[in-house]
């Protein structure tokens, strides 16, 4: 089954970088996304915040981005943890937005 996201975002908030128990680097995040879609031909606005977490390399590399830096984040969908059904957004690349 397909599970994957790809999303024009600006970084919104960050929580400082943390370790796991195996050193893996975790960090969680949030995004905004604006844009206008087509839906029953017709233009729609959509905005909205997405929770994020990247893990490993992935997650060193977003952590000195400074919040309003707009980047394309790749990744999938899961829920945030076994007792809670809301989705997270696990960031697996993103690049950044020039211009």
């Amino acid at each position: 089954m397909a599970n994957r996201l790809r999303l024009d975002a600006t970084i919104a908030r960050k929580e400082p970088l943390r370790l796991t128990p195996a050193g893996a680097a975790v960090l969680a995040f949030s995004v905004t996304h604006q844009s206008s879609q087509m839906e029953a031909g017709s233009a729609r606005d959509v905005s909205f915040e997405a929770q994020c977490v990247a893990i490993g390399e992935v997650a060193r590399r977003l952590e000195p981005l400074a919040t309003g830096t707009r980047i394309e984040i790749e990744g999938f969908l899961a829920a945030r943890s076994r007792q809670s059904r809301s989705l997270v957004l696990h960031v697996n690349e993103f690049s950044l937005i020039r211009g």
